[in-house]
């Protein structure tokens, strides 16, 4: 490298070094306060004791405890910090208040997911009742006003060794009975819920019924405006993926007749799914609206989604029907599993014509980087790597492009004498540009050949960084803790990764530039590819740098190569 190049570098080092001090004296960025750490209680088994919340001044702390052999129906003490009808339940994965006052969740907390502030992800934000909602009689009867009896005593449940069944009743004076029954599992982000009811008395059910996610799911994010906008409803009918997303006048409605497998309600990285199991639904409503919302960083456009399963009722008195509920991450190794392309909901490959060929590439990185992650446990330090190795795996190809490249170097001071020679016969300059490439075994071409097959792998790590859950809150180094976003203002030190890309874009562009005419392209594309990546995900980011550091690097090994030849190569 020459000297201008060296103080670039050096320069930049310096830059990345003491970014947030020069920013924090000048004002313009202000650190996030440190997150307090999380604790969870530790626990063993269903047999365990867990201590209840720091009691209110003159209330007493009381403990309960669930016995093993009967965790269908424990003998349990009341607790003086939870309502009186509720009951709390935790497992591997969620902590989950339930409420007698519609027989179900009003709250589902995420334990291994955070918010920036270190609170657990809330999947009932706002609740105003229990959820999902069980309608009647054609949307007339809601069965979410009702009252109901548990079956188990009021208090706390640990459910992290063997599942937890919880039993809602309700009876009505003429001896008709709704109830909901639920399975919760120790280490699954889906549960059981069968409704059963008995319409000989009192109960004039007809027609239809519904169970619908009324409660919308709100941001996670930093970057709520980017958070929104992957915000939708989608359903599984007749063998298709259908999305709901198109907005008339901010606004859809949708009921859709026939069958149904499953229905989804997503934001960006958490969905809730209702799937049937007893029997296929024969329906799907959702139903969204676009207004806007003030934030700290301003306005945004607010997404507010409700979906609903519709099924036929039975000719049977009694009605008995199972589902799956799944409230969780969208997580490729979770969802893969699920029959229907539940799998499907991360929207990747799912382009009209060309999305078989981006899935092609995205599946196998899905499976790729958390298997790369079990051996490096850190996914900066896990893209590098992979960015290594697509590096070798196109290491043939690119090796013919940057002798190519170099090569047409070298004959560019011939390319020009051509030029002035038959500046006025373009069909001789062909002919002699084509002789002289054919001579100096030159294809023009090929400095081409090694994007082509890189397009669809770029395309695939776009939509993979900017989907996956596996980069949400994943730290690198320095302040860079978060590889799923991108700064979000020209202070942000993550724009710092974006002018590393860009300098190492530029030194690696302008190694390669064959062509005078094209210098303007060594000083424009860097720029305009820092705009493109300004919000993008630091992990692509980080992955393109990479890529072009370790393709820079290639070039820097082929300079002996070249040296070498030209003192071979006799004068002509």
């Amino acid at each position: 490298m020459d000297k201008k190049t060296i103080i670039i570098v050096v320069l930049l080092v310096l830059l990345v070094l003491f970014w947030v001090p020069i920013m924090t004296t000048l004002g313009l960025y202000k650190p996030a306060p440190p997150r307090p750490q999380s604790q969870t209680p530790a626990v063993d088994s269903l047999k365990t004791t867990m201590p209840a919340a720091e009691p209110e001044a003159g209330k007493e702390t009381v403990v309960a405890t669930i016995d093993t052999g009967t965790a269908a129906a424990p003998v349990i003490e009341e607790m003086a910090n939870l309502p009186e009808d509720t009951i709390k339940v935790e497992t591997n994965n969620w902590i989950i208040l339930l409420s007698n006052h519609g027989g179900g969740p009003v709250s589902l907390k995420l334990k291994e997911f955070k918010y920036v502030d270190d609170g657990p992800v809330e999947m009932l934000p706002d609740c105003q009742t229990a959820t999902p909602q069980f309608f009647f009689s054609s949307g007339t009867f809601d069965a979410g006003k009702l009252v109901y009896r548990s079956s188990l005593p009021k208090g706390q449940y640990i459910a992290d060794k063997t599942p937890l069944e919880l039993t809602y009743t309700y009876n009505n004076e003429g001896g008709g009975s709704i109830a909901k029954r639920y399975r919760f599992y120790p280490d699954r982000y889906e549960y059981d819920l069968v409704v059963e009811a008995n319409r000989s008395n009192g109960f004039n059910f007809e027609r239809e019924y519904s169970l619908e996610w009324n409660n919308p799911l709100k941001p996670t994010e930093l970057e709520v405006a980017d958070d929104y906008s992957m915000f939708w409803a989608a359903a599984f009918m007749g063998g298709e993926r259908i999305k709901f997303d198109d907005y008339t006048n901010d606004q859809f409605n949708v009921g859709l007749s026939g069958t149904t497998n499953w229905v989804a309600n997503r934001s960006k990285y958490f969905a809730t799914i209702m799937i049937p199991q007893s029997r296929e639904a024969s329906g799907v409503k959702a139903s969204g609206k676009k207004e806007k919302e003030v934030t700290a960083r301003g306005t945004v456009q607010a997404r507010v989604i409700t979906t609903g399963l519709t099924m036929d009722m039975p000719s049977t008195e009694r009605l008995a029907d199972s589902f799956s509920v799944f409230v969780g991450p969208i997580d490729y190794d979770l969802l893969k599993n699920y029959k229907h392309n539940i799998a499907d909901l991360i929207d990747i490959g799912t382009t009209p014509f060309v999305g078989w060929i981006i899935k092609i590439f995205a599946v196998p990185i899905l499976w790729l980087l958390p298997r790369m992650y079990q051996i490096i446990p850190n996914y900066g330090f896990v893209i590098i790597v992979f960015s290594l190795l697509v590096k070798l795996v196109t290491w043939p190809l690119s090796r013919k492009s940057v002798r190519s490249m170099m090569a047409m170097k070298d004959i560019q001071p011939k390319l020009e004498e051509l030029k002035k020679k038959h500046k006025n016969n373009p069909q001789a300059l062909n002919r002699e540009m084509m002789k002289l490439y054919k001579e100096s075994g030159v294809n023009p071409f090929s400095g081409c050949l090694i994007y082509l097959p890189q397009l669809p792998l770029f395309f695939a790590l776009f939509a993979v960084f900017r989907s996956t859950i596996l980069l949400r809150q994943a730290p690198f180094i320095l302040w860079w803790n978060d590889l799923s976003r991108g700064a979000l203002s020209f202070t942000d030190p993550y724009i710092i990764m974006v002018v590393i890309m860009m300098v190492v874009m530029f030194i690696q562009q302008h190694m390669t530039m064959t062509d005078p005419k094209n210098k303007m392209l060594v000083y424009i594309m860097p720029p305009m590819m820092g705009f493109f990546f300004y919000k993008a995900a630091a992990g692509l980011v980080l992955y393109w740098t990479c890529f072009s550091l370790f393709s820079l690097i290639e070039q820097l090994m082929f300079k002996p190569y070249k040296k070498q030849t030209t003192v071979m190569t006799p004068p002509s």
